[in-house]
């Protein structure tokens, strides 16, 4: 992939998926803190300027989010993590979880139009958010916070059946790129068309704020997900997955 485009597409997605400090740059990686509130905003990721790390190197990352109470966690890319850092946290006990891909819309122009999003406030898409996915872990006031501090213009969209939420979405639109996250349908209303209304909408309200291409993340075991957004006409640019440590560094 080219450098510039890969570079661009994880600063739309940092952008749109805020940490809640300030970043730090640290041996070449990028390290978020967002209260523990996802393995995405609280990690150290890799990018084309990081550097190998040694156990030194490694230590001092640790202790950074050690010392927040959170577990040292890497994200590491297909395209920019240096060759010899998985290896090195495996040896150390790290667990390779949620390999995941990054896909990509090349083009919006065609997007037919949609009806108009049904949008909501942070609270309450968030609260419909709740009921659409089952989600129960912890963390939701730090994904409220989250959700407040997008840079960039956002659309919270719903579906409903009736009066009850069945399809959740949010789309960020951040240097012309769109990006859609937290996708998420009823179980008992999957496979009825909900997702694809709910993106269609999203990805016409980006092009209409100015975006000439979408992107989305997805874990690498959610098939039907990627069937699914194979058939609206995105592809996989990269992947990337986590190394997770264990309370005192081991797995």
């Amino acid at each position: 992939m080219n450098p510039q485009t890969y570079e661009r597409l994880e600063a739309a997605a940092f952008a749109a998926w805020p940490s809640l400090e300030a970043e730090e740059r640290v041996h070449g990686w990028r390290l978020r803190y967002a209260g523990g509130y996802t393995k995405r905003a609280n990690s150290a990721n890799s990018g084309l300027e990081s550097c190998e790390l040694d156990a030194g190197r490694i230590a001092d990352i640790e202790q950074r989010y050690r010392g927040r109470g959170l577990t040292p966690i890497f994200r590491l890319s297909s395209v920019s993590a240096p060759g010899q850092v998985d290896a090195m946290l495996e040896r150390r006990g790290y667990r390779r979880v949620d390999p995941s891909w990054v896909m990509v819309l090349p083009v919006l122009e065609a997007v037919p139009a949609q009806a108009p999003l049904r949008g909501l406030e942070p609270d309450d898409w968030l609260s419909a958010f709740l009921r659409v996915s089952g989600n129960t872990d912890a963390g939701q006031d730090m994904h409220l916070r989250m959700l407040r501090a997008i840079q960039g213009e956002s659309a919270r969209a719903v579906e409903y059946r009736g009066d009850d939420p069945v399809c959740c979405g949010l789309g960020v639109v951040h240097d012309g790129l769109l990006g859609l996250f937290d996708l998420a349908t009823l179980a008992a209303q999957r496979r009825q068309g909900w997702a694809t209304r709910l993106c269609g909408k999203l990805l016409a309200w980006g092009r209409d704020a100015g975006a000439g291409s979408a992107y989305l993340q997805v874990t690498a075991s959610n098939t039907n997900a990627i069937r699914l957004y194979e058939q609206m006409g995105f592809r996989c640019a990269y992947d990337y997955w986590y190394r997770v440590a264990g309370p005192d560094g081991a797995a």
